[in-house]
């Protein structure tokens, strides 16, 4: 996990950066830094059971102007420490120290978005939808086994672990609503993988067992501030 240390260090970097260059800007200022919290889960028949897990996201952004015109291009940076949890873990159950119990993910995503301004005629404190797609590279991703959340592969050093046998980009349909003022604003979306991330997903030695070869899909409910 130090090379995602070092990814978020660098955006705070630039955040800070793109805020204060902000401050001389228009009103409505340009670039900024999202930090939020969101439930993330995974969806498709190929992993069972699942459930909510929270998760966490930092990022910066750039639009054009909020002025004038309804509809504004806005992009951007995210990291998001995702993935989601599993109820296989039962205390009745013989497999319970091989039932995978969590899969955790690492990703830098790069949020493309339209904003459609729901109140043109107001400039401060405007709400917009937002409505866009988002590419997410996976960096790290992690299964946990047994109650206890222990990492499948604990017993290899952390810089040998491979990856899940997943396919290292999945896009995500967004939707949601945001609203920015000079200093601060609000950011709510709701996050659908619409491509199977599913690349061979067979791991011998957990349960329930894997390699059917269904689909395998993120979903995700966001809230961030916006700075």
């Amino acid at each position: 996990m130090k090379n995602t240390k070092i990814y978020c260090l660098i955006l705070f970097v630039i955040g800070a950066i793109s805020m204060n260059n902000a401050q001389s800007q228009s009103e409505s200022s340009l670039f900024g830094l999202k930090m939020g919290a969101g439930v993330y889960s995974f969806t498709g028949g190929e992993l069972q059971n699942p459930t909510p897990l929270l998760g966490y996201v930092a990022g910066i952004y750039v639009h054009d102007p909020l002025e004038d015109n309804r509809f504004h291009v806005q992009g951007g940076v995210d990291v998001r420490f995702r993935g989601g949890n599993f109820n296989n873990a039962k205390s009745t159950d013989s497999a319970a120290n091989r039932a995978y119990t969590q899969i955790s993910l690492v990703t830098v995503d790069f949020p493309i978005s339209m904003l459609v301004s729901l109140q043109p005629k107001k400039r401060e404190k405007a709400w917009f939808l937002n409505v866009g797609i988002i590419p997410s590279y996976i960096i790290r991703s992690v299964v946990y086994v047994s109650a206890e959340k222990i990492p499948l592969n604990s017993a290899v050093y952390l810089q040998t672990w491979d990856n899940l046998p997943l396919k290292p980009i999945e896009y995500l349909a967004h939707i949601g609503v945001q609203m920015k003022d000079e200093q601060f604003g609000y950011d709510f979306g709701i996050n659908v993988g619409v491509s199977d991330m599913n690349n061979n997903f067979k791991i011998d030695g957990i349960y329930p067992a894997t390699g059917t070869g269904k689909r395998i899909s993120t979903v995700a409910l966001e809230a961030s501030l916006l700075f």
